[in-house]
């Protein structure tokens, strides 16, 4: 008997909700607009305040952050470093580095072309090849 009145509790509140829900986002054309918006402010409050809410807008930030093209600044740094590296190797200096600074370039080098394959690789979704 429990299980039919439970059915039956669970069949009323499920109509009063789809009800309710009809109720609040009907057309702005009978004048339900301001119930219409402060539900949905209500809603958008409770899902900033949430869990997910949170992680989301953590992650916005580090997403501007690290998706925003170059500043100025930076541009004017990456252009001196490139003049240090051209007058660099055009000096000679390369021949008189340490081996343990030679090694710390290959490593660095080999890490970023190690960046590079496994962008490749999370694009493609393949190890090989890409499909077709």
């Amino acid at each position: 008997m429990s299980s039919g009145a439970g059915r039956l509790n669970f069949l009323r509140t499920k109509y009063a909700y789809i009800h309710n829900v009809a109720e609040i986002y009907r057309p702005t054309i009978n004048g339900y607009r301001e119930k219409t918006l402060e539900a949905l402010k209500e809603k958008a409050e409770r899902a900033a305040k949430s869990e997910l809410g949170k992680k989301i807008k953590v992650l916005k930030g580090f997403y501007t952050l690290e998706m925003a093209p170059p500043t100025g600044n930076e541009m004017q740094k990456l252009q001196s470093d490139l003049a240090l590296v051209k007058e660099f190797i055009k000096t000679g200096c390369y021949k008189f580095i340490t081996v343990r600074q030679a090694w710390l370039l290959i490593l660095v080098g080999t890490e970023i072309g190690l960046w590079f394959y496994l962008g490749e690789t999370i694009g493609k979704m393949h190890l090989v090849g890409y499909k077709v």
